[in-house]
């Protein structure tokens, strides 16, 4: 049949025109064949028909495929070839190259069907021959212009139909999961072969997708690494199949070792792939590869690496969208989710910087997550990436978004995320400034001049960021002037219709505006040209509306506010201060024609800092002042007057009438200050005030009864009752009455003087006459006269005498009455003629000089009564001009006013620590009595009111201990109950001496003494606990500890009983306490008991303190809110711990601190727990070490580190005889004692730590430094204590803070020092945001600039720099006798312990050396003193 069929026709006519001679030879040959030949005859046929087909070339034709059909059907009966034949033949098929021979693919049809192929081999197990025919497949790759469409459709359906069916059920095909499970590694490659040709057939797409659906898992095993790997690198070969590529990086998922032994081959897998813009591709093998296993990875240097080259590959804006959003984003995810080594840093910023570079709008959010990574960048060492990723942030402006996407507002995020560095790392600045300027001036203007369009919001997002990145050390004055011309620039285009302008960009001009705020301070100080341009913007500013319609501050009234606080320190010279001449009057003229009262801080803080500097100009603003003060009652601007009266006194001459009426407005309130403005101006000008306001100042004495008051009219008075005596001659006996009835104080007395002495000039002999009879009978009548008093009398005699010697001669015998007074007796000399000793006269002759210059004025007055007429009636018609103007001007500007009067009750309340309570009618003479030494002195009567033995071993050091005594008991209970107790113990203890002297005392007074009051005689506890029943049981535990601790303490459970006398057992509670601790809860506010016990706190003046006992807002809600915000409170619970005490450890310590500034402890009551808790410990003070020979002279002042002082070691060393005398006087191990201090350091607690450290820095270079924690012990509080500090302190040291500021105790120590005038110098510790800060110390800091301390240098301490170089400079100027460069020397000037000895005296051989112990400083191993240190 073989030969049969290789000589059949190929031509398809000829062919269907023999085929039924040939049909019938086909059926003779196969019947005659036996049945030992089948085998050979069939394979022979086979090969036959396989030679004639692949040899054919004519059109497919249906006689040819029936001959196909009877010729396999002849040859399928029977036996049946082996299988070996069987693939060779198929194979020989399926080797033909051309695949669009329709005849060829129906043959290879008919086999494989026919003998059932793919069945028998896989059921045979035959993996070699099935390896065949899949080799002989991907000898093809079936692609369109190879085939037509036709045939194509036949080899898709018989591929993916037939030998690789997607239907289970099938049986007759190759695609076996068993068989593929077998074939692993052929069908690995057989399925690369398809990925790899898939773009050319949809033939080999489809058996691809058949492949991997039957078989998922084809790459979980490979044979090799080597295996693996090259499928990697077929996969990514072009054309990449994404099917090929999820496939092969699922399977990787599963072989973690092939990825960490050779990670390198994913990372170019991935770079080759992003290179060819396979995206999603490349993101297959990093989620699937890379993510699971990144812990993995030994080397991130190499990945990170990788993805910084690839940034910079990518060019095309979409494709490095797609890159950021596939690749970039979930590698960010990683890196943040894992600990990185700091060696990373640098590549990790570089890979930052790449990301930023992309300028696409997803790859800010990606930069922001890996630059959020903490303590992980070397910033000091990434100049130049930070220059390049600000630089690259800002060509973000280019992008337009819409205003609803707010992916990049992450650039805002990682600018403040640069900043908050920067904070820390100064030095960052320095590479951001000029990239960040640069980006800054560029966006000043509301149009991009690339676009010609307005810049989007996200841009002015960054703005505020960026200038912040600005290094104001690096800014110049031209930068500067170039910002204000932007600004300037804005406002005068503000009323132009055509300039309009986004808010996002009236946002930047305001963020504008703080940075050019922040830069003045640095360039002071800087031309006049500037100042210039700054006062025409704020002018600018003040004529534009000030607010919006909601109420809300312009972007010009905004930035000239923040530009005007900040530009007051920097003026340096008159010629500056007067640019903003029409500035501040447009200010005065806003306030008070324009009700503008907002903006009374600017007026007020621009005088207060250039009024008292430049008091030339503030001079020729007087009249603005004068209306400030007198119109609306607002005092802060008190003081420039008191300097620039004598440089323009005529606008207060105008007003005198006003200023002397407003001495009593307010019920006096302003009596003190307005008072020294009249005592400069009258003074000087005597001869203005009239004679209807002389009447005004006495009729005022009789109405305000208060000593106070009449001392400072008294003292007024006396400068015009020496040149216009003639207008006191109707109150002649109104002062003589005065002067009786207020011995102890002689302003009314020196009035008098002055009136006798210039009447007596005027009117002669006969006034002469009558006033020394006058003079006389004054002390003749007055009862009990002091000795002072006497003498001033006879000092005013000797006035008159000396000019009427006659007169006086005349009443010698009325004087010889007093002769046994020294006065008298000089007066009597001088009449009689003797000769006087040297000190008397001495005093004669001063007496002749006063007595000559009393003549001058009242000449001189005499010479200008008619100007002073005329200028009477100037002053009346300048006054109702006022009245008239005050009608329309609005007063209602009280918050300065506010301010100073609480900064006079602050300065009030310290100055009442110098008072005595005790009545003077009798205090100095039963108190002369009682310190007389006896068995029932003061003593004894201590002991019986209930004082300890350590307050009376206080009172025993001071001056007066019994005014000491009665002092303190006079204090803590009312006047009436406190003589009611005095009276009776001192009649029990057998001292009716004394009780004689104050009964007869108090009769005298017309005060009278009760029989009988139903209290108890004793000291009250100095610790009134106020508390809500809620609270009873932590109170309680706080009462015990706080009794052992040494303050006893009053709480209702212990010490009221109930009923009726509730209330004055708590009145009495509160008076008798030194101060009051107040447990708030939640429920406290809506107590009306506790209500009541604070009111009754603030009205008696008593120190509050509060204490948080549980978690609440602050200020308390209600009726306490108010008052509770002016304290600082102390959080006191815990909520972590479980500690019975309630409290964390380190409040009680702070708990104990303030109230020992109101009282001392009572060391007999402190119990072992609390011992010594208030003395300071050894390594918080400063010693003399042993100096080393080999050390400089610089290190032999040093701190001790430990409470344990070790022996010094020392070298051997030849000296000379002054070196050794030297050493012997100087290098004892002893404490310091500061006797009188040169500085003060005045804080708030919370910064303790860093204040000791400058204490020690300062008492190094040699100054003597007060701090309160070293003042703990001894009996006197420590506000006492305070209060000797500041007053024998040179410098005041004031460490700003924001609780600072609302700190009481520190208000009071400013408001001292101010006071006394000390040289205040603020360190700025932590940032207040205004200054001067807000509150009531902002007077006291207003015209004082400050040092900055808030951001001190990294790696290096606060106290160090050119900061600190300023304290020093500020302190050389205070105290100039201390020299830094050798502090040893003043050290040394220091006083030393008595107890201290020589060290040759103090040791012997062997013998460690010990500190010895003086009494202000113990040496207590473990101190609880008041320290968090």
């Amino acid at each position: 049949m073989d030969v049969l069929i290789r000589q059949l026709p190929h031509d398809n006519d000829q062919l269907e025109s023999q085929w039924p001679a040939i049909f019938d030879q086909f059926h003779k040959l196969s019947i005659n064949i036996s049945e030992t030949d089948q085998p050979s005859f069939k394979i022979k046929s086979l090969d036959a028909l396989t030679d004639y087909v692949a040899a054919d070339n004519e059109q497919c034709a249906n006689i040819k495929l029936t001959f196909i059909d009877v010729t396999l059907k002849t040859l399928s009966n029977g036996p049946l070839p082996s299988n070996d034949e069987l693939v060779r033949i198929f194979c020989h098929l399926l080797d033909v190259p051309d695949t669009n021979k329709m005849l060829n693919l129906r043959l290879i049809e008919k086999v494989y069907y026919t003998y059932r192929l793919g069945e028998r081999l896989c059921n045979d197990g035959c993996v070699d021959l099935m390896e065949k025919i899949l080799l002989c497949l991907q000898k093809h790759e079936f692609s369109k212009k190879n085939c037509d469409v036709k045939v194509e459709e036949q080899w898709k359906y018989f591929l993916t139909r037939g030998m690789f069916s997607p239907i289970s059920s099938d049986v007759n095909k190759l695609n076996k999961l068993e068989t593929m499970m077998i074939m692993r590694s052929s069908y690995q490659q057989f399925y690369r072969n398809a990925a790899q040709n898939f773009h050319q057939s949809t033939i080999w797409l489809e058996i691809s997708c058949i492949i991997e659906r039957t078989f998922p898992t084809l790459f979980d095993m490979f044979t090799s690494p080597t295996d693996a790997q090259q499928h990697i690198s077929a996969a990514i070969a072009p054309p990449v199949s994404p099917k090929y590529v999820s496939l092969l990086a699922k399977s990787l998922q599963q072989h973690p070792d092939l990825f960490k032994n050779d990670p390198s081959q994913i990372y170019v897998a991935i770079e080759k792939l992003v290179s060819h813009n396979l995206f999603k591709e490349a993101e297959c093998f990093f989620s699937h590869v890379i993510a699971p296993h990144f812990d993995l990875i030994t080397n991130l240097e190499e990945l990170i690496q990788t993805f910084i080259r690839m940034c910079s590959s990518v060019v095309d804006l979409e494709c490095r969208s797609s890159f950021c959003k596939h690749l970039v984003s979930p590698l960010s995810y990683e890196l943040t989710k894992k600990k990185l080594n700091k060696k990373l840093g640098n590549s990790c910023f570089d890979l930052i910087v790449a990301i930023v570079d992309l300028t696409v709008i997803e790859a800010p959010s990606c930069a922001k997550r890996l630059l959020s990574i903490s303590e992980f960048y070397p910033w000091k060492q990434l100049d130049q990436q930070l220059t390049h990723l600000i630089q690259s942030c800002s060509a973000y402006d280019q992008i337009i978004v819409s205003s609803t996407n707010s992916e990049l507002d992450n650039l805002d995020g990682m600018l403040k995320l640069i900043h908050d560095r920067a904070t820390t790392n100064p030095s960052m600045l320095r590479a951001t400034h000029q990239p960040a300027l640069e980006a800054v001036l560029k966006w000043s203007s509301p149009i991009n001049i690339d676009n010609g369009q307005a810049y989007p919001k996200h841009v002015y997002t960054m703005g505020e960021p960026m200038t912040e990145l600005v290094d104001e050390k690096q800014m110049t004055v031209d930068i500067c002037r170039q910002l204000i011309s932007i600004l300037q620039k804005h406002v005068d285009s503000v009323d132009d219709d055509k300039y309009v302008v986004e808010s996002h960009y009236e946002q930047f001009l305001r963020v504008l505006g703080k940075l050019l705020r922040r830069c003045l301070q640095p360039l002071k100080p800087f031309p006049t040209i500037m100042h210039e341009e700054l006062a025409r913007y704020c002018l600018s500013a003040l004529n534009c509306p000030l607010h919006n319609e909601s109420g809300l501050p312009t972007t010009e009234h905004y930035t000239a506010l923040v530009i005007w606080f900040a530009m007051g320190p920097c003026i340096d010279n008159e010629n500056d201060a007067r640019a903003y001449e029409r500035c501040v009057d447009r200010l005065f003229e806003l306030i008070y024609d324009e009700n503008e009262d907002s903006i009374h801080s600017w007026w007020t803080t621009f005088w207060i800092i250039v009024g008292l500097k430049f008091p030339t100009m503030a001079a020729e603003h007087s009249e603005q002042f004068l209306k400030e003060i007198i119109d609306h009652k607002q005092m802060m601007m008190i003081a420039i007057l008191y300097t620039i009266y004598a440089k323009h006194p005529q606008p207060f001459h105008h007003r005198l009438n006003d200023l002397i009426h407003l001495l009593f407005d307010n019920n006096a309130q302003h009596l003190p200050t307005i008072a020294s403005l009249l005592d400069i101006i009258l003074k000087s000008h005597p001869h203005i005030i009239t004679e209807s306001q002389i009447d005004y100042l006495f009729t005022s004495i009789d109405i305000y009864h208060q000593p106070n008051t009449t001392q400072t009219i008294c003292r007024l008075l006396s400068h015009v009752a020496s040149t216009q005596p003639h207008l006191f001659d109707k109150h002649r006996q109104q002062l003589i009455l005065l002067v009786s009835q207020q011995q102890q104080t002689f302003e009314a007395f020196t009035c008098l003087q002055q009136y006798l002495v210039a009447s007596t000039i005027i009117n002669g002999e006969q006034a002469a006459d009558e006033y020394l009879t006058l003079l006389i009978d004054l002390i003749k009548n007055t009862k009990n006269i002091s000795a002072d008093l006497c003498s001033y009398i006879f000092h005013t005699c000797q006035l008159i005498g000396i000019r009427h010697k006659t007169i006086l001669a005349n009443k010698r015998d009325d004087l010889l009455e007093f002769e046994s007074n020294s006065a008298c007796r000089m007066l009597l000399d001088m009449i009689d003629g003797n000769k006087m000793s040297e000190e008397h006269q001495a005093t004669l002759n001063r007496t002749l000089d006063e007595m000559s210059q009393i003549e001058e004025r009242v000449v001189h007055t005499e010479k200008n009564v008619n100007n002073i007429t005329k200028l009477v009636k100037r002053q009346e018609l300048h006054m109702t001009n006022l009245d008239a103007r005050v009608d329309v001007v609005d007063t209602n500007i009280i918050q300065l006013n506010e301010q100073v009067q609480s900064q006079a009750r602050d300065i009030e309340r310290i100055d009442a620590k110098t008072l005595s309570y005790v009545p003077s009618e009798w205090g100095h003479e039963a108190c002369r009595l009682l310190n007389v030494r006896a068995s029932n002195d003061w003593r004894l009567l201590g002991k019986r009111f209930g004082y300890s033995t350590s307050e009376l071993k206080h009172w025993t050091m001071q001056l007066d201990p019994s005014m000491s005594l009665l002092n303190e008991w006079y204090m803590t209970h009312k006047a009436d109950e406190a003589t009611y107790g005095l009276v009776k113990m001192l009649n029990e203890i057998g001292r009716q001496d004394v009780e004689d002297i104050i009964r007869k005392a108090m009769a005298t007074a017309g005060q009278l003494i009760p029989d009988d009051l139903d209290i108890d005689i004793k000291r009250l506890p100095p610790v009134f606990l106020s508390y809500q029943w809620g609270s009873q049981k932590a109170v309680t535990r706080l009462k015990s500890h706080l009794e052992q601790a040494g303050y006893a303490c009053w709480m209702d459970t212990g010490e009221m009983g109930g009923g009726d006398k509730l209330f004055a057992k708590i009145d009495a509670g509160i008076r008798g306490a030194k101060v009051v601790v107040c447990c708030l809860n939640k429920k406290y506010a809506q107590s009306d008991n506790c209500s009541r016990e604070v009111h009754l706190t603030i009205s008696t003046g008593k120190p509050l303190i509060p204490l948080q006992m549980e978690k609440q807002t602050w200020p308390p809600e209600g009726a306490l809110g108010p008052i509770m915000s002016e304290y600082l409170y102390i959080r006191f619970f815990d909520r972590k711990a479980n500690d019975e005490d309630y409290w964390p450890a380190d409040k009680f310590t702070e708990l104990l601190g303030q109230i020992r500034y109101h009282v001392a402890p009572d060391p007999d009551m402190i119990g072992d727990q609390y011992r010594n808790w208030f003395v300071p410990r050894v390594d918080n003070l400063i010693f003399l070490q042993p100096t080393p020979s080999t050390a400089p002279p610089s290190t032999t002042i040093t701190t001790t580190q430990s409470t344990k002082t070790e022996p010094a070691t020392t070298t051997k060393t030849t000296t000379t005889k002054d070196e050794k005398k030297d050493k012997n006087d100087d290098d004892d191990d002893t404490l310091l004692v500061v006797t009188h201090p040169q500085v003060m350091i005045s804080y708030q607690w919370d910064c303790q730590k860093e204040i000791v450290i400058l204490y020690k820095k300062l008492t190094k270079l040699g100054y003597r430094c007060w701090l309160d924690i070293f003042q703990m012990g001894g009996g006197d509080s420590l506000f006492e204590k305070i209060d000797t500090g500041i007053r024998h302190a040179k410098c005041i040291l004031s460490c700003v803070t924001p609780k600072y500021t609302k700190s009481i105790n520190c208000r009071r120590e400013m408001a001292l020092s101010d006071a006394l005038e000390k040289l205040i110098v603020p360190l700025l510790i932590e940032d207040t945001q205004t200054w001067p800060p807000a509150g009531p110390m902002s007077m006291v800091f207003a015209e004082r600039s400050y040092i900055d301390f808030r951001h001190p240098s990294d790696g290096k301490e606060r106290w160090s720099g050119k900061e600190f170089e300023m304290i020093l400079a500020r302190l050389k100027q205070a105290v100039p006798e201390v020299e830094p460069t050798q502090p040893r020397r003043h050290l040394l000037d220091m006083q030393r312990p008595k107890t201290s000895l020589r060290r040759e005296e103090k040791m012997k051989v062997g013998e460690k050396r010990k500190l010895a112990r003086i009494g202000s400083a113990p040496v207590i191993a473990q101190s609880r003193a008041c320290s968090i240190m």
